[in-house]
């Protein structure tokens, strides 16, 4: 696959389009447009034949309807070329002929944008960006030295053209010609010292000469100056692999405990190709030095590093991304091999203990749990989860107290309050359970978000990303009963979490998962204590962060007062 550069963004497209937008002919392309928008709309038009209980007949069916129209197609483009080809020459004027080519080059229809550069070249009705944007389609074919002959063209009117420097440094480095690509990074970073593109660009040339150490440290400074928000996972050790959600500047901390001699595994893969984020890799040693990276494994852009560990110690595994694309979802993973010490492994107790955990062996957990404790009495992780598991096993007492020391052990650690907002929920204390709820979203908070106020009844959508927190106004009366349902719609997957807010500001309920099969949260039949404006928080667990929730919010009127009927006073006399 082909990396985009930074700071030259061409919309991405998934990779069918990517596979069927190589069109052949530059001259033809919007007639072919047309001519496959009718072909398609005569398809749709067309009534459909019910479906049958006959797999093999509707292939059959289906396969001759796209037989069909790819017959038509293919006529359709060879008369449309011959039409072309007979056209007097010029027929497009420059003006036109740029904007078919920009349009090409923006919709990865690289090739053709190709030919139209040629010809208005050719026919003096080019400029410096013209030159510069068939360089980067000849780039995007993978044919370097002719992008690099372009670029150089540019550079040598515009010296200090840093798109230019930026892409003629890649394309270099794509030939072979490292020397020259490192001027190139060299003299884009005295040009505009405050970027920080140049250090990945120069950090992989570096790594493609296998200049391990000058790659790592220009991977480093790349990683400072792009950085967004921070995460720190401490799960990865003891769970082995783990999806997050990559983003612009988001760098992901994952430290784990290995022997010295053990060898070492670790993977960024990204699993939706068509948006393919670009994962870069690096690992620091126990005293926090760069050992190894690496950005580009295979055909894709996924990463890859293998290593045995010098000394024992806590490594630290960063993944961040690179130029090629910054939005996706990364599975990272990690595994290690040889010497292992039984007994003074914490990360080995914790993850046989979160195993036994979700099997249902409490038991085994509560053990596990233990002995990681008994190496590092500090271990907030740990404590956190021996509590989670006392809650699995009906013991509310015993999972409150440990959840609440690992708050103790580390204050910035945020899943405890989730943890004990749910122990709560289970023992009924809703305003308890609300307010941890309500501390774990704002801790984890990277963006405040307010809806409009409802009014009455209301159904609507609301995209959910990582550390999104919502506010939803509304205003209601004592007495009355409010049912709320939040649920994760495809496509994408969230676990949300609600909290409902009242008139003086405190938290009075929330909610989590419906069941531990079901992720939705759900405040049924909630009796409103006082009159006036409440907000219902709505924000998300650790089950899922980026998709999309259907909210649904319903207030209900109290009953009407119940009056004994009164018929007034009786004269008769009793006998």
């Amino acid at each position: 696959m082909k990396k985009q550069y930074p700071e030259y963004d061409i919309p991405r497209h998934s990779l069918k389009d990517r596979i069927f937008s190589q069109r052949p002919s530059a001259l033809i392309i919007e007639a072919l447009l047309v001519l496959v928008a009718v072909v398609v709309t005569i398809g749709f038009l067309t009534p459909a034949t019910p479906v049958q209980d006959n797999s093999d007949a509707v292939i059959a069916e289906l396969e001759a309807i796209i037989a069909a129209q790819e017959s038509a197609l293919a006529q359709a483009a060879e008369a449309m070329a011959r039409a072309a080809d007979s056209a007097p020459s010029g027929f497009l004027s420059a003006t036109a002929a740029k904007n078919l080519a920009w349009s090409s080059l923006s919709n990865e229809e690289y090739r053709s944008a190709i030919a139209l550069y040629d010809a208005l070249i050719a026919d003096g009705d080019s400029d410096l960006n013209t030159i510069f944007a068939r360089g980067y389609a000849y780039s995007m074919v993978e044919e370097h030295a002719a992008a690099a002959r372009d670029y150089s063209f540019v550079l040598q009117h515009e010296p200090q053209n840093l798109s230019a420097l930026n892409n003629r440094c890649w394309a270099l480095s794509e030939i072979g010609e490292f020397e020259r690509a490192l001027a190139d990074c060299n003299q884009l970073m005295q040009l505009a010292p405050e970027a920080d593109y140049p250090y990945l660009n120069r950090g992989i040339v570096y790594e493609k000469m296998g200049a391990m150490e000058a790659a790592m440290d220009d991977y480093v400074e790349w990683t400072k100056r792009k950085k967004v928000r921070v995460i720190r996972n401490d799960n990865l050790a003891w769970e082995g692999s783990m999806e997050v959600p990559m983003a612009e500047g988001s760098v992901y901390l994952f430290p784990v405990s290995v022997n010295g001699g053990q060898e070492v595994a670790v993977s960024a893969v990204s699993t939706q190709r068509d948006v393919d984020a670009d994962p870069l890799l690096l690992i620091l040693d126990p005293d926090g030095k760069p050992l190894i990276a690496n950005d580009d494994t295979g055909d894709w852009w996924d990463s890859y590093v293998q290593f045995q560990a010098p000394v024992s110690g806590e490594y630290l595994i960063v993944l961040t991304h690179a130029g090629g694309s910054t939005e996706g979802t990364v599975e990272v993973s990690f595994d290690f091999t040889g010497e292992f010490t039984q007994g003074n492994d914490i990360a080995r107790f914790k993850s046989d203990a979160y195993r036994a955990l979700m099997s249902g062996d409490y038991q085994t957990a509560l053990e596990s749990f233990r002995r990681a404790l008994t190496l590092n009495p500090q271990d907030a992780e740990a404590m956190n989860w021996l509590g989670v598991t006392y809650r699995y096993i009906g013991d509310y007492e015993a999972s409150l107290s440990h959840i609440s020391l690992a708050m103790q052990l580390d204050e910035t650690y945020s899943l405890p309050y989730l943890s004990r907002g749910i122990t709560h929920e289970n023992m009924g204390q809703s305003g308890d359970s609300a307010a941890d709820y309500l501390s774990y979203a704002l801790m984890n908070r990277s963006r405040s978000l307010f809806h409009a106020e409802l009014e009455g009844d209301s159904e609507f959508a609301l995209p959910m990303r990582d550390g999104w927190v919502y506010s939803i106004p509304f205003d209601a009366k004592r007495g009355q009963s409010v049912d709320i349902s939040v649920e994760t719609v495809q496509p994408g997957f969230v676990d949300p979490l609600i909290i409902l807010i009242g008139p003086d500001g405190e938290a009075l309920v929330g909610d989590d998962d419906i069941s531990r099969a079901d992720y939705d949260a759900v405040i049924s039949d909630y009796k409103l204590p006082a009159s006036g404006e409440y907000t219902l928080v709505v924000s998300h667990a650790e089950g899922g962060a980026n998709g999309t929730l259907n909210v649904d919010v319903d207030v209900t009127q109290p009953l009407p007062m119940s009056i004994p009927g009164y018929d007034g006073c009786s004269s008769g006399m009793g006998h």
